[in-house]
C-alpha cells in the first residue's frame, strides 16, 4: 500500500467524524466494537488497520479491555504493573510519556494515553498498514477521536480505572453545577428529544447541543441519555 497523499487527509479535518462519533457512544458500544469502528468506520481510508484499549487500575495493573485485528497475547489479558512497565515495544515509547498522543518514529502506528485530570489511565493504538505521509492531518483527526473514545472508556470501565465518573456518582451534584443551557439540554433529554430536536427548539448548533451533552455526562458521571436523564431526576435537580 503506498503512503497516503496530501489531497487525501483533506476529510480528516471535518467535524463530521467526531460529531458521529458523539452520536454513536450515546449508544454505549462494547470496547471491541468501538476499536472495530475506529478502524473501519473512521480511520480506514487513511490505511488504519489495527487498534486496541487498555486500561489502568487502581493496582497500576493493565488492562486490554477491547480490539480489531490484533492477534497478540495481550488481548483480553491482565498485566501487572512490573510486566507491562517491563516491555519496550513501540507503543509503550509513544504512550507512556507526557505526550497526550503521538506517532512511532516510522508513522505507522499512533498511540495516545487516556488521561484524566492529567494522570494516564490507560492507552488506545491505531496501527496502519504503511507509513502515513501527511501524519499531521491524521494525528489531529485522531487525537479528536481518542479523547472521546478515552472519556467513554473512564466512565464505562470505572470499575477498572477508579475515573472521575465513578466519584460524581458518590460526591453530591446539584442544579448549581450546571449552566442554564446545560439545564435546557437535559430537560430536553428527559422529555426525549434528539440533539437535532433541541437544537431546533433552543436555537443553538448541533455541535453545541452535543458538546453540551458530553459535558452533561460528566458532570453526572454517566454515559448515555438515558443515565443523564434518571441521574437528573434522582437528585432533585430538574
Amino acid at each position: 500500500m503506498e503512503s497516503m497523499r496530501t489531497s487525501d487527509i483533506a476529510p480528516a479535518l471535518d467535524e463530521q467524524p467526531v460529531f458521529q462519533m458523539l452520536d454513536w457512544l450515546t449508544f454505549k458500544p462494547t470496547a471491541d466494537d468501538l476499536a472495530r469502528g475506529l478502524v473501519t468506520d473512521y480511520l480506514r481510508k487513511y490505511g488504519a488497520a489495527k487498534a486496541r484499549f487498555a486500561l489502568l487500575a487502581e493496582d497500576d495493573s493493565l488492562h486490554h479491555i477491547g480490539s480489531y485485528g490484533f492477534t497478540d497475547s495481550y488481548i483480553g489479558t491482565v498485566e501487572t504493573a512490573s510486566q507491562w512497565r517491563a516491555r519496550n515495544d513501540k507503543p509503550k515509547q509513544v504512550i507512556w510519556n507526557d505526550n497526550f498522543i503521538g506517532w512511532t518514529p516510522d508513522h505507522t502506528m499512533i498511540g495516545a494515553s487516556i488521561r484524566e485530570r492529567g494522570i494516564s489511565k490507560g492507552s488506545i493504538v491505531i496501527e496502519f498498514d504503511a507509513p502515513v505521509e501527511d501524519h499531521a492531518a491524521v494525528l489531529d483527526l485522531a487525537t479528536k477521536l481518542s479523547r472521546l473514545i478515552g472519556f467513554y472508556l473512564c466512565t464505562t470501565y470505572t470499575a477498572i480505572t477508579g475515573a472521575k465518573a465513578s466519584s460524581a456518582q458518590k460526591r453530591e451534584v446539584s442544579r448549581g453545577d450546571f449552566t442554564s443551557r446545560q439545564l435546557q439540554i437535559l430537560q430536553g433529554m428527559v422529555e426525549g428529544k434528539t440533539n437535532h430536536e433541541l437544537a431546533i427548539d433552543l436555537g443553538y448548533s448541533v455541535s453545541t447541543v452535543r458538546h453540551e451533552t458530553m459535558r452533561i455526562f460528566q458532570i453526572l458521571g454517566v454515559s448515555d441519555r438515558r443515565e443523564a436523564g434518571r441521574s437528573a431526576l434522582d437528585r432533585s435537580i430538574l
